[in-house]
């Protein structure tokens, strides 16, 4: 049975890399520096544009960013974290507990580094090769002939709120993928492939094949999906028996291994609290995970359903020992995300968790305990949930509602577990007689489903590969370079999968065609042939015929295919860089094109940030992506890039125009990103219904990508907030501005202080001593104040009108939080919705009550409130603009066609009758001419 239980906080790490290339070209300065105290450390980030430091405390800060710096933090490098972090989570989970380690930062900040390193390099190896080679030895160590260590490993990702098995084939994974489910003893779980590892490199290969199957998916679909969570989970069982072969005693644990997705922030255009689609799958997840660590810090019953992330890391999160790494870039350039990081980092920290031994005695026995404190935990939920309805009461008779709907799930769960109980019992029995020839036998099996899941790409090692190669080029390191499509001599057929042709090498996703290019290897000489005018690009210019490709130069192929060509034995021959090119390379050989077509001329590059630069290169493949997935589906809609100066932080950025048939929107970059994983989910559903030769189910307009039903930002107005540091009244009417800064209307805003019994002023002489006034801000620090936000009315431009002259928005209202740095979605405050024209009078106000901290104190005495008006578009603008569905264009197209051809008909008809009177014309004339020669010859005398 579990023993020793231990309460202990999540320890939290951080680590800070050096700058990479792209932060080298941009000039960027260090703002991060850390510090070891006598217990745990201090991280401090500085504001580039304010000087202001900031400090942070952790357990441990790595710096690993300079060894010859000074006063900026010990040296760490892979050994020093092994040896802090490594072994005492490999301990742990020796003696039977269960471990989770969190890499968490925003993409490039070194995550993959801390947890893989570079693998067959000793002293670049990361935490998790480290481990997996200590487990294994420690393995070998026992020479009990009646002991048996198993180990097994399970890879899944999360991404768009689907959880697939990276350890199968994608051509077989779920439409919908993997349904998590709850079991007695390891809370919410998916079934999918474990294999069973016999040896160090067993594991490698596990983790090689799940990295090359997600690099796949991302190649094919489009870059968001690198922003896919990773759990590697290794299981580890030893088993001591008797001498007659009777179960004595099981030591069993998880290791889960949680790369989680990039932390970047998606708010750009200066927009605050972007109201996106409910339930968006990109943030979602680390939204909710945020939700669960709030909750579990403040003491209070986290929502671990909000999510299949959250519900999938219960255990972990609740039962375990928890340790996260926060990878952060130390680059000016970056300090926005880095200041995320560490904020999230420090909530992080403040939760406890239990932990106790996973040891048991009788494991059967054990099992079916949990199985029967599992049933009466979901009963209890049932039980109480049902009580807040009133009762007993049955489904059929409580119509609809959220609370409704989670009664019946959690009926349905329950049924479905019931089954389930049963079932891992059973398994549970086999595996503990589960023969070291079965698992092996298991293993071979998986084997074989891997020979041709990847579509042609090798499975040689890069270091062994002697024939001419692609290797792959992506932004995210963990999926870079983990791709090799090597090519014999002779011609080699890239291209989509086609039946009447297949392709040596299959490639997916938008822009590659069938036949899409032949790579041709002549001797010692290599050459790419582009067909039917693919998208086909040599070191960032389209090529229309063969041509001759040497080491290091770049292949672009279709929209999201990036690769560097390599040429063993003939590197001489290449372009000889010192270091080879990488995607940013590569991208921004295509840059230069794509800032010209987005507006501006020479002199644009001359001003234009190197960051800008790459988020540009960035839109015009996203925005490519997006016309293509909307010509495919033949929708009436088109996207442009748009750069414009964002009205707060001054800085050049990048929107997306969007042109609805009559009707011009305009996204922010944070909600095209959003939308445009949708459109590759809906893009890849079609293709699937195209090669089966199907109909394309109706999308609703809810779930249509292409389909803007969501509240819209008019704009927004700022509030400054130092009149409330020293507890002053604020009244203004504030001008309304939109994305790109122009006027949209007039708000009415106040903000006043209240005094100690919650009211606001003015107040009288006699009541002098009640007036809040604050000389020194400072005097706030440690006290809680109130205060009264009121929005009277809004005056709209009356230029905002719709194509039918209309008032563009209705339902508009709006929408503001306090403290911008509250990720909880319940500190939103927001008005009543109101659709009466061009004046909106809201009458609102609304008590905020807050502690002052140091953050609180710097936000009200340099910050502001952030004032958004939403509305949504007017129905009589909508209707005439909206996008229509791919089947009633299809039935437009085939009435349209009708119509054509009864007209053809018409013609044909009339053209027939044309015939007809120009040969009964022409006969006529002939007779007249026929009379006229007579008559001429009567007149003559001459006989006919």
């Amino acid at each position: 049975m579990g023993g020793d239980v231990e309460e202990d906080a999540v320890q939290v790490a951080v680590r800070m890399r050096v700058f990479n290339g792209r932060e080298k070209a941009a000039n960027a300065t260090r703002i991060v520096r850390m510090e070891n105290l006598d217990k745990g450390s201090k991280t401090y980030v500085q504001d580039p544009d304010t000087g202001e430091e900031r400090d942070f405390k952790y357990d441990y800060s790595f710096q690993s960013h300079s060894t010859t710096e000074q006063g900026i933090g010990q040296w760490a490098d892979q050994d020093t974290v092994m040896q802090t972090l490594g072994i005492p989570v490999l301990n742990a989970a020796l003696e039977g507990r269960n471990v989770s380690l969190f890499a968490y930062g925003q993409t490039g900040a070194g995550k993959s580094f801390s947890m893989l390193g570079k693998v067959g390099v000793p002293e670049l190896e990361g935490i998790i090769p480290r481990s997996c080679r200590e487990i294994f030895r420690r393995q070998k160590e026992e020479t009990d002939p009646l002991v048996k260590v198993d180990i097994d490993i399970q890879v899944v990702e999360v991404y768009c709120e689907q959880v697939n098995d990276l350890l199968s084939d994608r051509k077989v994974w779920p439409a919908q993928g993997h349904k998590p489910r709850l079991t007695p003893k390891d809370g919410y779980v998916v079934d999918t492939i474990k294999k069973p590892c016999f040896k160090y490199e067993d594991i490698w290969e596990c983790m090689e094949f799940a990295d090359k199957n997600r690099s796949v998916g991302s190649h094919a679909l489009n870059p968001e999906s690198s922003r896919a969570h990773t759990i590697y989970q290794i299981n580890y069982c030893r088993c001591q028996k008797n001498e007659q072969g009777k179960v004595m005693q099981t030591i069993t644990a998880k290791l889960n291994l949680i790369d989680l997705a990039g932390s970047e922030r998606t708010d750009s255009a200066g927009t605050t609290g972007q109201m996106l689609k409910e339930g968006n799958a990109i943030n979602l997840s680390l939204t909710a995970l945020g939700g669960c660590i709030k909750a579990l810090s403040e003491g209070k019953r986290p929502n671990f359903r909000d999510s299949k992330l959250t519900l999938l890391l219960q255990a972990s999160m609740t039962s375990g020992k928890v340790i996260m790494i926060a990878a952060l870039s130390p680059a000016s350039i970056c300090y926005a995300e880095s200041l995320s990081t560490l904020k999230f980092a420090d909530r992080i920290k403040q939760v406890k968790i239990k932990s106790s031994k996973n040891v048991s005695e009788d494991p059967v026995a054990e099992i079916k305990k949990a199985m029967e404190e599992m049933r009466a935990a979901m009963q209890q939920e049932i039980d109480t949930l049902k009580a807040s309805l009133g009762g007993d009461v049955v489904i059929g008779n409580l119509g609809a509602g959220a609370e409704v709907e989670e009664l019946q799930r959690m009926l349905e769960e329950q049924t479905a577990a019931e089954a389930k109980m049963k079932e891992d019992l059973e398994a549970k029995i086999k595996a503990l007689q589960e023969s070291e020839e079965d698992r092996k036998g298991r293993a071979a099996d998986i084997d074989s489903q891997w020979a041709n899941a990847l579509g042609g790409v090798s499975m040689v090692k890069r270091e062994d590969e002697d024939r001419p190669y692609f290797v792959n080029l992506h932004e995210d390191e963990r999926i870079a370079e983990t791709l090799i499509y090597a090519f014999d001599a002779g011609q080699t057929l890239m291209g989509k999968a086609n039946k009447d042709e297949p392709p040596k090498i299959e490639l997916g996703g938008l822009g590659i065609l069938k036949g899409h290019c032949t790579v041709h290897v002549e001797e010692d000489k290599v050459y790419i042939e582009p067909h039917n005018n693919s998208k086909t690009m040599v070191n960032g210019k389209k090529i229309s015929s063969k041509t001759r490709i040497v080491h290091q130069n770049r292949i672009w192929l279709g929209n999201n295919y990036a690769f560097r060509f390599c040429h063993p034995k003939y590197e001489i021959y290449g372009e000889g860089q010192e270091e080879d090119p990488d995607y940013f390379q590569a991208e921004a050989e295509v840059t230069e094109a794509a800032a010209g077509g987005v507006g501006g001329g020479g002199a644009q590059e001359e001003w234009m940030s190197n960051q800008l630069k790459h988020r540009l290169a960035e839109a015009e493949k996203k925005v490519e992506q997006a016309n293509l997935i909307a010509t495919d589906l033949e929708k009436d809609i088109s996207f442009a890039p748009k750069i414009f100066e964002n009205r707060t932080t001054h800085d050049t950025e990048v929107a997306v125009h969007v042109q609805m048939g009559t009707q011009s929107l305009v996204w922010t970059w944070g909600k095209f990103c959003l939308r445009i994983v949708e459109m590759v989910n809906v893009w890849s559903e079609w293709q699937k219904c195209e090669a089966r030769g199907e109909t394309m189910r109706d999308l609703e307009p809810a779930e249509d990508p292409f389909v803007d039903i969501e509240s819209q930002l008019i704009g927004e107005t700022d509030v400054w907030l130092n009149a409330l540091a020293n507890m002053v009244e604020f009244a203004a009417d504030t001008s309304i501005l939109s994305v790109f800064g122009q006027v949209q209307g007039k708000m009415h805003v106040e903000i006043n202080p209240c005094d100690r019994n919650g009211n606001t002023g003015p107040w009288d002489d006699e009541e002098d001593d009640l007036d809040p006034f604050v000389d020194d801000p400072n005097d706030l620090l440690g006290k809680d104040i109130e205060f009264e936000v009121k929005i009277s009315n809004v005056t709209l431009d009356q230029k905002l009108l719709g194509v039918n002259g209309v008032p563009k928005f209705d339902h508009c209202f709006v929408r503001y939080k306090f403290d911008p740095d509250d990720d909880d979605e319940k500190s939103w405050s927001k008005t009543k919705e109101l659709s009466t024209g061009f004046s909106l009078p809201f009458d609102y106000s609304n008590k905020h009550k807050v502690r002052v901290t140091k953050d609180i104190l710097q936000h009200i005495t340099k910050g502001r409130i952030t004032l958004g008006l939403w509305g949504s578009l007017s129905t009589k603008v909508f209707d005439a603009s909206t996008p229509q569905t791919s089947s009633h264009m299809s039935s437009r197209l085939e009435e349209k066609k009708k119509q054509l051809d009864q007209l053809e008909a018409k013609v044909q008809e009339l053209q027939k009758r044309l015939t007809n009177k120009n040969t009964l014309i022409a006969e006529r004339n002939k007779e007249l001419l026929e009379l006229e020669k007579q008559i001429a010859a009567k007149k003559n005398g001459n006989p006919p």
